[in-house]
């Protein structure tokens, strides 16, 4: 007998320090709130801790373009905030192509 599939409300692996699920994790990064919790946090999240390819997948990139401002200081590793403004430079570019 399998065990039943929990992906839906499991954790991502980058949320080990708060007791959340992935949907709500989403949910906030949709622009939703939780107490203690704003899509600023879960934008900020996200681009510390999950893979790039996970990353593509989760990112609402109007608010991610918007915010990268406020948001780059606080991205920890140098090379993870170069890569993530050259990428809102690149959907910038994109956006005005279009």
């Amino acid at each position: 007998m399998m065990p039943e599939t929990t992906t839906a409300t499991a954790a991502y692996p980058w949320l080990w320090d708060v007791t959340m699920s992935s949907e709500d994790f989403e949910r906030l990064l949709a622009g939703g709130t939780l107490p203690g919790y704003d899509q600023t946090w879960a934008l900020i999240r996200l681009l510390d801790y999950a893979p790039f390819s996970e990353i593509r997948r989760l990112l609402p990139v109007g608010p991610f373009v918007e915010l990268w401002p406020r948001l780059a200081p606080s991205i920890r590793s140098t090379t993870r905030r170069e890569g993530m403004a050259f990428f809102c430079e690149w959907l910038l570019a994109e956006k005005g192509r279009g």
